[in-house]
């Protein structure tokens, strides 16, 4: 399979969210709300967006202090770590104001409040954007404090892919032709997670390949249930 990244009903959102954000002159500043279950693409789309515009991408680390995540997102600036949690705000919002780079903050419901609390100081003192990107229980974090919820100008729910988001991956990944009975299929069996859809056209991809065709049937799909330990009729039933 090749490595692609494929524009899904998300990612498109998401892209119109920060259009909105980085539009300077007629455009709504402030923090983004990025919220969905596991698997659904989040991640994989912040590092894209960053790799592709200069974005600034943190990730959560666990029991993070506020020094040790103002330096983490400094040592992604510039290099430096400065010694105090005043010096590390006072030079990512400098640089940040500076170079005008959006800020994408991964797995920030694995933060305190407080903690998030300083992402928007950088926010207000800087105006960049700043996206909080988050499981699903990151949207009632931000809405049941007002000071934050306030500033949020933009909400994309990063939803199950899509029976036409798995056609157009199969095709670019792997050149496999995927009817749809049989994306809705695969659909089912992954539950919206893109990890496990990334798993069954792997596996597809290597029946197909050994029946010499590109086409992948109702049959490959549902032999698939028998190669997954503990599986039965697929992750959700077949």
């Amino acid at each position: 399979m090749k490595a692609v990244f494929v524009e899904t009903r998300n990612t498109v959102r998401a892209r119109e969210a920060l259009s909105v954000l980085e539009d300077i002159e007629g455009g709504q500043p402030g923090l983004a709300c990025f919220y969905g279950e596991a698997g659904r693409g989040k991640t994989i789309f912040a590092r894209h967006y960053t790799v592709q515009t200069g974005a600034v991408y943190l990730r959560v680390l666990e029991d993070w202090t506020p020094r040790a995540m103002l330096a983490a997102l400094c040592r992604q600036l510039n290099g430096s770590e400065p010694n105090s949690v005043d010096r590390c705000k006072r030079m990512a919002c400098e640089q940040l104001e500076t170079q005008r780079r959006t800020l994408l903050v991964d797995e920030v419901d694995r933060l305190s409040v407080n903690l998030i609390e300083h992402l928007r100081d950088i926010h207000d003192i800087s105006g960049v954007p700043v996206i909080l990107i988050g499981e699903q229980h990151l949207f009632p974090i931000l809405n049941a404090r007002k000071r934050l919820w306030s500033r949020v100008t933009q909400v994309v729910e990063f939803k199950a892919i899509s029976t036409e988001d798995i056609i157009l991956y199969a095709m670019r990944a792997a050149d496999l032709k995927l009817h749809p009975e049989v994306a809705a299929r695969i659909e089912s069996r992954s539950g919206g997670d893109f990890r496990l859809v990334f798993s069954d056209i792997r596996d597809c991809e290597q029946m197909a390949r050994a029946a010499g065709t590109k086409t992948v049937d109702i049959k490959m799909v549902q032999s698939l249930s028998s190669r997954r330990p503990g599986a039965s009729g697929g992750r959700n039933g077949n």
